[in-house]
């Protein structure tokens, strides 16, 4: 027999079988399906075995070997030695091939159209010889969560959180072939910390799978906790240093039934949170599960790491956050502003304005990070705050002055003016259309010209009953189709950010499949390369119109710097910035010499081709770089006047990417220095 097996995670070359192999194991029941029991529908056969061992395998076969039980003894003995269930496909010229489906539900569900098949006898007898035990703890894990508190007009929650799927093939095996003593510890296990050690000892699948080997989902697994299950010593210990939380979170109702959510980053995030609070003041099941479906907004605000796990936070930030009690704060937050998911995400807009002001008072090119400026708004100010601070700022529906494009320039248009039975969608396509827009529907449409030159495409809807919004559809590169684009509903707003209508929703959602159509392929390019037309370093620039912020926000703003330890500079000093073009110099080759607090030269060079107004940085004759282009203005000016300026280095960071590797400061010089 030639077997090959793979790592867990990509398929395996398939497995060749010979006459002369040995004996497979006894099977203790087995059961057929056709492929239109299941949906989508198919004509290849399903097959369930029960072996001595007691584990389940499923496969998916071609339709010549349906209800043929000559293949089921290649069968068996090809995964007689895959405990760990490795192999995705087999092959044997009795059938053919054979497809293992490790996240088949142990116990299959066929449609209802075929329902009458659950009083047939092979499939008692099939459902006689499974554990009940584990079958049992298995299901319990898949508990329904507790109702929403927020849904939409149609009952139906927004954004609903995930269904998990544990009773496949492979949980139940995982359970079934260990010795009786550590069966008994793993399940007692799983019914005390569902929600922890479930993730690490089974997969949570997104959905039951019939038609191909993949799992879709992993575990996590940690030999510690295992080790702490079956030595039966300190588990509640062990799940702490694995999640990072007290035991006290651990040994906490809460955590004695399970969650709906499948991404262990969030689960991290959101036990991190859980565990900031004190223990009087931490939510039952009942009360997190009704506000659970805004925790992943939450945490957008505060940003991930490059591991795309939530960011690390004080637990002040989150005691901040829900100062008001958990339930209380989510209540109040819902009456005041409605559906949270839109008022959450309006937030990064204000924190963007906030870390333009920022970088206004403390003279540098860029404001704290959003997610930093995030924490502290929220550690000082509450989530309410926030949110409130956010909802003042759109209510200044902030107006750019003006926008760097070329006089008269339009975008391409994929649609232009488009109508259907009275329903009409305009393209907007200038700075000035979006403005109009803004000022119409009081909301901050004005500033998504950027969004618009990169790709994106905003649209005035009006429906025949007079309700309007404002929509916009964000583009992805398509793997499947070379240069092409498909374009999703990212945002739809009403007057005001206000909810719209299901006839609304479905418009938006007509004018995206119009969006989409094979005939407007070239239309979609076109707009997604406009970004070469346009001078991307003037329009990236900053957007000073964005920092208006009302009085209290720059009250809010202050004390918010404070608490992150940022203090605005004296009036002596000009700008921080980072060098640009650092890369293009003899920096690289000299930055081993370079520290913290060198003294630089600066040089006016009037004379440069690409920007009359450049001033470039030397370290003692070595050229390496320049000002940013965005805050030379000032800089060269006071040079010109013959005024003495000076600059030193502030830091350097060698794992930074090069545009971001050295810092400088610049300041007026004192009586004494000049």
């Amino acid at each position: 027999m030639k077997a090959h097996t793979s790592h867990a995670g990509s398929p395996a070359a398939p497995v060749f079988l010979s006459a002369s192999a040995p004996q497979p194991p006894t099977v203790r029941a087995r059961l057929w399906l056709p492929g239109r029991a299941f949906g989508p529908a198919d004509d290849q056969p399903r097959l369930w075995l029960i072996l001595a061992d007691g584990r389940v395998l499923a496969f998916r076969l071609p339709k010549v070997a349906l209800g043929d039980d000559m293949v089921i003894a290649p069968l068996a003995q090809a995964m007689a030695d895959d405990p760990r269930g490795v192999r995705w496909e087999i092959e044997h010229p009795a059938f053919g091939w054979a497809q293992v489906l490790y996240a088949a539900p142990v116990l299959p569900a066929p449609k209802k159209d075929h329902a009458a098949f659950l009083f047939d006898p092979g499939y008692r007898r099939f459902l006689s010889c499974l554990d009940e035990e584990i079958m049992r703890r298995l299901l319990s894990l898949e508990r329904e969560a507790h109702p929403p508190a927020v849904t939409r007009r149609d009952g139906e929650a927004p954004h609903p959180l995930p269904r998990l799927y544990l009773a496949s093939v492979r949980n139940y095996n995982r359970l079934v072939a260990l010795p009786e003593e550590r069966r008994e510890r793993r399940m007692q296990a799983i019914a005390r910390f569902p929600v922890l050690v479930a993730p690490i000892l089974l997969t949570l699948h997104h959905s039951p799978n019939v038609h191909d080997g993949k799992r879709h989902a992993w575990r996590e697994k940690d030999a510690a906790i295992e080790a702490a299950i079956d030595a039966g010593r300190d588990l509640a210990g062990a799940l702490a240093r694995h999640y990072g939380i007290s035991k006290g979170l651990v040994r906490a109702p809460l955590c004695a039934q399970m969650w709906p959510v499948r991404d262990g980053n969030l689960r991290r995030g959101w036990l991190k949170l859980l565990d900031a609070l004190p223990a009087n003041q931490r939510p039952t099941l009942a009360e997190f599960e009704r506000w659970q479906l805004y925790l992943a907004n939450y945490f957008a605000l505060l940003g991930e790491n490059d591991h795309g796990h939530p960011m690390p936070q004080p637990p002040a930030v989150y005691r901040g956050a829900f100062r008001l009690g958990w339930s209380r704060t989510w209540e109040t937050a819902t009456r005041r502003y409605g559906d949270l998911h839109p008022a959450l995400a309006d937030c990064r807009d204000f924190l963007n304005a906030a870390r333009e002001m920022a970088a206004r008072r403390l003279h540098r090119a860029y404001g704290p990070p959003m997610g930093r400026l995030a924490a502290g708004w929220l550690a000082c100010h509450g989530l309410l705050g926030l949110l409130e601070a956010s909802r003042r700022w759109h209510r200044l529906r902030p107006v750019p002055e003006r926008w760097d494009a070329p006089e008269g320039f339009r975008l391409p248009a994929i649609l232009g003016h488009w109508q259907d039975r009275g329903r009409h969608a305009e393209e907007l396509l200038t700075p000035e259309a979006l403005i109009d827009e803004g000022e119409a529907m009081n909301h901050c449409v004005a500033n998504y010209w950027p969004e618009c030159v990169a790709g994106d495409r905003i649209f005035a809807l009006h429906l025949p009953d007079g309700e309007r919004a404002t929509a916009q559809y964000r583009p992805t590169i398509r793997d499947d189709v070379d240069y092409d684009t498909e374009y999703r509903l990212a945002q739809l707003r009403g007057p005001f950010n206000q909810e719209v209508s299901a006839a609304m929703f479905a418009w938006a959602h007509n004018v995206a499949c119009e969006l989409n159509q094979p005939s407007r392929q070239e239309a979609r390019w076109a707009a997604l390369e406009t970004r070469g037309r346009l001078d991307v370093a003037r329009h990236d620039a900053r957007r000073h119109w964005l920092a208006r912020l009302d009085a209290k926000s720059e009250r809010q703003l202050a004390a918010v710097l404070g608490w992150l330890g940022v203090q605005p500079p004296g009036p002596e000093v000009l700008l921080y910035a980072h060098i640009a073009g650092y890369q293009y110099h003899a920096g690289p080759k000299i930055e081993a010499q370079l520290a913290s607090g060198q003294p630089l030269e600066l040089v006016r060079e009037p004379d440069n081709p690409h920007d009359a107004q450049a001033v470039r940085l030397n370290w003692q004759g070595y050229k390496l770089g320049y000002v940013p282009r965005e805050h030379n203005v000032e800089i060269a000016a006071r040079l010109d006047a013959g005024e003495r300026l000076i600059v030193r280095i502030t830091d350097i960071d060698f794992d930074a990417e090069p545009w971001r590797r050295v810092g400088f400061m610049v300041e007026k010089a004192t009586d004494a220095q000049a």
